[in-house]
C-alpha cells in the first residue's frame, strides 16, 4: 500500500478550512461550495438564520490570508440548486467571486449541480490543468490527466464518535497518478461517512476505479492538518 508520511504530504500541500493549496503551483482549490444550500434548508422547514454568505466569505478570506494563492479554483457544485438561482444566491456568488478576484486569478470548474452557471458567469470550464495537476469536479470519468484534484463525494470521517470533514489522498492510485478528494466547502453540508466505504460506494466514477482502502484521510484539528493511516488500517483498529 502506497502510504505517504505526514511530512511528505504537508511539504507539497496545505490543507485549511476545506481548501487544498498546491504549494509549487500557488494554486488553491475548494469544491462543493453549494451556494444556496441555506435556502434549500429553509424551504425544507429549517427556519432559523444560517448566515451562509457571511460564513463562506469568512472562510474564503481566511484561506486567502493564509496561502496568498496566484490562482483560486472553485471546483464544481458552486451552486446547490440544479434548476434555479435566486437573486440572493446570485448576489452571494458575485460577492465571493469579486472577493477572490481582488486577490488572485479565479477559475470556475462546472460540476453536476452547475446547470445555471454558464448563464450567470461566462468562462466556466469542465477541467483546469496547471503544472501537472488536473482539477475536475469528479462526477464524470477522465482518462487523460495529471495528479487529480476532485470533489463531488463530500468525504467525512468519524473519530471517537465525532464527525470531521476530510480530504482523501491516494498515491499513484488513479492510472498511476496521485489523487486528492476535497471535502464539501460549505459547512452546512454534513458530509458522507467514509470510515467503511468500499470503492463501489463512491459517487464519482473516478473513485470507483480506486482501491478505497489505500486512501489516506487528512483532517483539520485547530487549524492544522493531521494525516491519518490508509482507510484499510483504520478499519482494522476500529
Amino acid at each position: 500500500m502506497n502510504a505517504v508520511t505526514e511530512a511528505d504530504l504537508l511539504s507539497r500541500f496545505g490543507f485549511y478550512k476545506g481548501a487544498l493549496y498546491v504549494r509549487e503551483q500557488s494554486l488553491c482549490v475548494v469544491s462543493d461550495v453549494h451556494i444556496g444550500l441555506s435556502e434549500a434548508l429553509y424551504r425544507q422547514g429549517l427556519h432559523f438564520p444560517l448566515h451562509e454568505e457571511e460564513t463562506l466569505l469568512e472562510r474564503f478570506e481566511a484561506i486567502l490570508g493564509r496561502f496568498k494563492p496566484e490562482v483560486f479554483v472553485l471546483d464544481g457544485d458552486i451552486f446547490h440548486a440544479f434548476d434555479r438561482v435566486s437573486r440572493d444566491v446570485k448576489e452571494t456568488f458575485e460577492t465571493i467571486v469579486a472577493t477572490l478576484k481582488a486577490r488572485c486569478e479565479v477559475v470556475l470548474v462546472r460540476g453536476s449541480h452547475d446547470v445555471m452557471l454558464p448563464a450567470i458567469a461566462g468562462g466556466s470550464v469542465e477541467r483546469y490543468d496547471r503544472g501537472g495537476y488536473t482539477v475536475v469536479h469528479g462526477d464524470q470519468a477522465v482518462d487523460d490527466h495529471g495528479t487529480l484534484i476532485i470533489g463531488h463525494d463530500h468525504p467525512a470521517i468519524e473519530i471517537d464518535m465525532a464527525r470531521f470533514p476530510c480530504f482523501l489522498y491516494g498515491r499513484a492510485v488513479a492510472r498511476g497518478r496521485d489523487i486528492i478528494v476535497l471535502p464539501a466547502f460549505n459547512p452546512l453540508s454534513p458530509g458522507v461517512m467514509i470510515n467503511y466505504v468500499k470503492s463501489r460506494d463512491f459517487l464519482s466514477p473516478i473513485l470507483r476505479r480506486v482501491d478505497a482502502g489505500s486512501l489516506q484521510p487528512v483532517v483539520e484539528v485547530d487549524g492544522e492538518a493531521v494525516v491519518l493511516p490508509p482507510l484499510a488500517g483504520i478499519r482494522r483498529f476500529a
